[in-house]
């Protein structure tokens, strides 16, 4: 079910697909390259934008997931491969290890029945132990990224690669940063990282380019819940944000494809668009986050155009006994919008009325 879409004019020219890994000075071949060399003249190409699935057997949330690769599977046409946006597992930050292992190993099986391939981005919750919460060791040689990493065979934390023309970078906005506490993160891209991504990007030419960050380098939380005391640059921005724009900025990028927020949100600036996909899980596969139900985002290439919808796919929250924050945090929301459709049709009504007068 496409509930928007929007289109926007991307950049020209480009090669066909390739994998480049930072430190490595040769293109891995993924597949054969098709049409032409110029993304005018290339075939149209659709792939998909799934984050923050928190895949874990609590709430059922991996019947969840299986429910939206069988939507995506179900597309028409199909996507040629899938960006995975961050927060592949349900958490590892302070979740017990053999519990985090199990949520990756079930990530990384339901992923398989896409069908196409898929291409991670590092999350806050991919990580294990980097948190003052955390359930293991600080000596645990599986701290930090090593164990998703391990786990998936990702061989870098980013990375790009080419597909039909386009140029696309996987970004890893999770900086590790010591603490009183021990090992935790920031969101942060990173100096050595920014440095890497400005030299991929040059290389790209005059290609169009679509960048993925877990946590966004836009993000209004504290507008859209009208909350004075929220920090612009607060936990769900990252703190170089101004350092990365200005590489997109320079290097033309059409769109920097964000999540984290577990809401969609869609802004442009300086001709980069910075679009946050709805979660896959929603509220953590207790329903719908703030009105955002679980879903996904489709995008379609065609020629130098970029366009996209939003999409969601029919799953029924699996509540547990415990939840129930959970179930009046929805309960609160579907009042409030209750109340919002109420005073809409009473003003509508009193619109009519003074007609009639």
């Amino acid at each position: 079910m496409a509930i928007t879409r929007r289109v926007f004019l991307g950049g020209t020219a480009a090669t066909g697909i390739s994998l480049l890994i930072p430190g490595c000075s040769s293109h891995r071949r993924l597949l054969d390259a098709t049409g032409s060399s110029d993304p005018v003249g290339s075939p149209a190409f659709r792939f998909v934008h799934l984050t923050d699935m928190h895949v874990t057997p609590k709430r059922m949330g991996d019947k969840g997931y299986a429910a939206c690769i069988e939507s995506v599977r179900s597309l028409a046409p199909r996507p040629a491969f899938a960006l995975m946006g961050g927060d592949l597992a349900f958490d590892g930050l302070y979740t017990p290890k053999r519990d985090f292992d199990e949520q990756i190993r079930l990530y990384r099986e339901i992923s398989q029945g896409l069908g196409v391939p898929h291409y991670p981005c590092m999350g806050n919750h991919d990580v294990l132990g980097w948190s003052s919460r955390r359930k293991v060791e600080v000596s645990d040689p599986d701290l930090g990224k090593r164990m998703i990493l391990d786990r998936l065979e990702w061989e870098s934390p980013y990375y790009s690669f080419d597909y039909g023309g386009w140029h696309f970078a996987v970004l890893d906005c999770i900086h590790a940063l010591e603490t009183e506490n021990g090992p935790s993160y920031e969101p942060r891209i990173g100096a050595a990282q920014l440095e890497w991504l400005a030299h991929d990007l040059a290389a790209a030419g005059d290609r169009p380019k679509i960048c993925v960050t877990h946590i966004a380098a836009f993000c209004n939380v504290g507008q859209i819940n009208a909350d004075p005391k929220a920090l612009a640059m607060g936990p769900m921005v990252l703190r170089d944000t101004k350092e990365l724009r200005l590489v997109l900025e320079r290097h033309g990028v059409t769109a920097l494809l964000q999540g984290h927020s577990h809401r969609i949100e869609e802004y442009r600036f300086r001709g980069v668009w910075y679009l946050t996909s709805a979660a896959v899980s929603g509220a953590w596969w207790s329903g719908a986050w703030v009105g955002n139900a679980p879903g996904y985002t489709v995008f379609e290439c065609r020629g130098g155009q970029l366009s996209w919808a939003h999409h969601v796919f029919p799953w029924e929250a699996q509540l547990e006994p415990e939840d129930e924050l959970e179930r009046t945090r929805t309960r609160e929301w579907n009042e409030a919008e209750e109340g919002q459709r109420r005073r809409r049709d009473e003003e509508r009504a009193r619109v009519r009325e003074s007609r009639i007068e």
